[in-house]
């Protein structure tokens, strides 16, 4: 520091931190890349999955995106509700019986509206047609909007759902193969 300025002292710490910082990001970029790999390859296979879900389900409803978001919202609500269903080996009416009863089934319009981000008098116009084509009714008791169980066991929406299982099988084993640690490490 004999001749050196202070302005030429603090320059020179910077650029010899600067340095480090390079150094200490090549190295830990370095083990990103992988990472960065990885999640481009997870964002590419969500993406795709969620477009070819969106796809075969808009194939089922008249391509109409809106309705499919909305009966997707609906599904949600309803899986929910039959989860504590799971084990059940009751006859087909026995279950219907039951979940029908649950006191969470399905949505309101309001709450489709909410969960789907599609504004309220849509939500009505569109529920209106899915309950007119049986993909989604209404309880008399508290005018939630629902999934029939009929529905959930159409083979047409069986099969969309049971595509859907398969894309997220492939998904997983797709990002299981691409994070799996590179030979010789």
């Amino acid at each position: 520091m004999d001749g050196d300025s202070p302005k030429a002292t603090v320059r020179s710490r910077a650029q010899e931190t600067a340095g480090a910082g390079a150094r200490r990001e090549s190295a830990v970029g370095k083990d990103r890349s992988d990472i960065a790999t990885i999640t481009k390859l997870e964002l590419y296979f969500a993406v795709r999955q969620f477009t070819r879900t969106m796809r075969r389900f808009a194939d089922l409803l008249d391509y109409d995106y809106d309705m499919v978001m909305i009966f997707f919202a609906v599904v949600e609500s309803c899986f929910q509700s039959i989860i504590p269903l799971g084990g059940a080996t009751a006859d087909r009416a026995a279950l219907e019986a039951a979940y029908l009863d649950s006191m969470s089934i399905g949505l309101t319009i309001l709450a489709i509206g909410e969960a789907s981000g599609i504004p309220r008098e849509t939500v009505r116009r569109k529920v209106k047609r899915l309950t007119e084509t049986g993909y989604l009714a209404t309880l008399p008791h508290n005018k939630n909007i629902y999934v029939p169980l009929s529905t959930l066991l159409d083979k047409a929406v069986v099969d969309a759902f049971a595509n859907y299982a398969t894309d997220i099988d492939q998904l997983v084993k797709n990002l299981q193969y691409y994070s799996r640690p590179a030979k010789g490490s």
